[in-house]
């Protein structure tokens, strides 16, 4: 008898808790806060909306009956007005996730709030490898797109093409110091040596100074461990004072950006991306789409929310429920396979695991159509280059 009355409480405990499962206030809504106006714009801003709204509308607008709503935020690459947009949409507006973020300073504020206020985030820009290390929050957030100990790591991988011989330009925030971090580590074990370094500020136009800097140190490469129009600009001084080194540019798979600087000025730069587009009618269909909308073709950042929000969205809906421990720990159960990647699986620690490439710029010979920009030198597998599980740290698995 007693073991029948125990028998009978769990699965009157089962049934509540399935009972209970719901979408909270009778919407999914999600949060884009991202840099719609400065330096980050055209790789994440108003194309990463558009991508969140694309993946929404897949679902018809609706999950199990209840509408979707896609708001967009501007962080202006600032950690407190990050930090206040994140507050009034978890506390006044409901918002239940937050994706894309771009700048890791600003999503850092941002997962602080999300863990307070038990709320998912769906990282795509943001690129330390701190978000899956100490920082992590497996409950509460994502890290879709890339980090930079894989950055590092798959770089590292074409050092015997390269050189041995390096110096590194790095942007003075908290990505460009988990860029240098990541690719001093995989320089070390590839036995190539960092002949020389500099930090420069966000935004900086004028690279003159640092870049003859690192002329004078004679590198076999350089490294612009930056972002955005930071490496545009890098890469377009270094042309000009006739840099010898092969540079390397972190920040550089953006089509529109390559198109901007040109193939006389890019050729030849070698960057790593987390997305190159796939041959498949869904991904020309789904790209064609992109371009009706927004007149160019979208960078990884953009296809990662969308995949992100796509994938948290069919989570919601497997489990009519819009907590985040229970609808990330859906996603941990779901393969990733869509336009972004098809090889791709959550990690316990928020890590999305996917294949990568190492590319290189064409030059104009090459190049046999406007948005022809670039080749794909190497493939390589997500496990040989994002961090090992058990060497990230992450406080909320330790001992599990």
């Amino acid at each position: 008898m007693r073991a029948y009355g125990i028998a009978i409480i769990a699965a009157v405990v089962l049934g509540c808790g399935t009972a209970y499962a719901e979408i909270a206030n009778d919407k999914v809504k999600i949060g884009v806060l991202t840099d719609l106006s400065g330096m980050y714009e055209a790789g994440a801003g108003n194309g990463s909306v558009e991508a969140a709204k694309m993946a929404a509308e897949e679902f018809g607008g609706k999950i199990n009956g209840k509408p979707i709503e896609i708001l967009a935020g501007d962080h202006q690459n600032k950690p407190d007005l990050g930090a206040a947009v994140a507050n009034r949409w978890f506390d006044v507006d409901k918002v239940d996730a937050i994706a894309e973020l771009v700048n890791s300073a600003v999503a850092f504020a941002v997962l602080d709030i999300a863990k307070q206020k038990n709320k998912a985030v769906l990282l795509a820009g943001a690129g330390s490898a701190d978000f899956t290390g100490k920082a992590c929050a497996p409950d509460n957030s994502v890290h879709w797109v890339y980090d930079s100990y894989e950055l590092g790591a798959a770089i590292g991988a074409a050092v015997p093409q390269l050189g041995k011989k390096w110096f590194l330009l790095n942007a003075d925030y908290a990505f460009g110091a988990a860029m240098e971090a990541g690719v001093r580590r995989a320089l070390e074990a590839q036995g190539a040596t960092v002949v020389g370094s500099l930090k420069h500020p966000l935004g900086t136009t004028d690279f003159s100074s640092y870049i003859l800097q690192a002329k004078a140190a004679n590198p076999d490469v350089l490294a612009l461990n930056s972002g955005g129009p930071d490496t545009d600009n890098a890469i377009k001084a270094a042309r000009e004072f006739g840099v010898n080194a092969k540079l390397v540019g972190f920040g550089v798979d953006l089509p529109s950006g390559i198109k901007g600087m040109g193939l006389d000025t890019a050729q030849g730069v070698w960057y790593v991306t987390p997305w190159v587009q796939r041959d498949d009618a869904e991904t020309k269909a789904w790209v064609d789409k992109f371009m009706a909308a927004r007149k160019v073709p979208p960078g990884s950042f953009q296809v990662g929310v969308y995949s992100a929000v796509k994938n948290y969205l069919k989570a919601v809906q497997a489990t009519n429920s819009t907590d985040p421990k229970v609808v990330i720990a859906k996603m941990r159960e779901t393969p990733v396979r869509d336009v972004f990647t098809d090889d791709g699986y959550l990690r316990p620690d928020g890590r999305m695991v996917h294949s990568v490439a190492l590319m290189q710029i064409k030059t104009p010979a090459e190049s046999k159509g406007e948005w022809d920009l670039s080749k794909v030198i190497a493939k390589l597998p997500g496990d040989k280059v994002f961090r090992p599980l058990a060497d990230g740290g992450c406080p909320a698995l330790a001992g599990k």
